[in-house]
């Protein structure tokens, strides 16, 4: 078959849409979902200190629980940290809001897993992120994929770097504790919507 350059033009169009349509419609596929029961999720610490308790599997009852202690920080070693990791294997293109039930003793950081900024990125793992407030009741709240933003410490070159939820497939879920003298606090939820 000889392509006269219309019916290339014609075929490459089409072949660009059977190529990127899938990608562009990847969250459609998770949209309204309670992702407690279709994502992968972990709990995450760093390797020196820092530890959690949760049920395994992860998700009971309908709800996910856990109890995280934040180790302080040491002279010389990297930062502690604590999360849940909500892991959907779908890029977010498309997305606009967060959905999210939960009770927490803390406030509670909300972050785009971006992968131009993890360890596949260029390392300072300034992701896009807001924050949630600690509740001690049951509570919902919806988050506008504008109301992220990078945290205040970004390197410069970090700040260029937009935020891009085709990029995104994990949801990180941060407890914000005390690192100077360690904590520890209790995170719980029960739904994690994209709309």
């Amino acid at each position: 078959m000889t392509l006269t350059p219309s019916k290339f033009f014609l075929f490459s169009s089409l072949l660009m849409s059977a190529l990127v349509m899938p990608l562009a419609q990847a969250a459609e596929d998770i949209k309204g979902i309670n992702l407690l029961h279709t994502a992968n999720w972990k709990a995450a610490t760093d390797d020196f200190g820092s530890s959690f308790v949760a049920s395994n599997p992860l998700v009971q009852n309908d709800e996910i629980a856990v109890e995280f202690t934040l180790y302080k920080k040491q002279e010389g070693k990297r930062w502690p940290f604590v999360e849940l990791v909500c892991a959907t294997d779908t890029a977010l293109t498309g997305v606009s809001t967060l959905e999210i039930t939960y009770r927490s003793e803390s406030d509670v950081s909300v972050k785009f897993n971006q992968s131009d900024f993890g360890s596949s990125g260029d390392g300072s793992y300034a992701h896009y992120q807001t924050v949630i407030p600690a509740s001690d009741q049951w509570v919902t709240v919806k988050l506008d994929t504008s109301d992220f933003k990078q945290p205040s410490w970004a390197p410069e070159s970090t700040q260029k770097i937009a935020l891009n939820l085709g990029n995104v497939k994990d949801i990180y879920l941060s407890p914000k504790l005390n690192f100077e003298t360690g904590e520890t606090s209790t995170f719980r939820i029960k739904s994690l919507r994209v709309l």
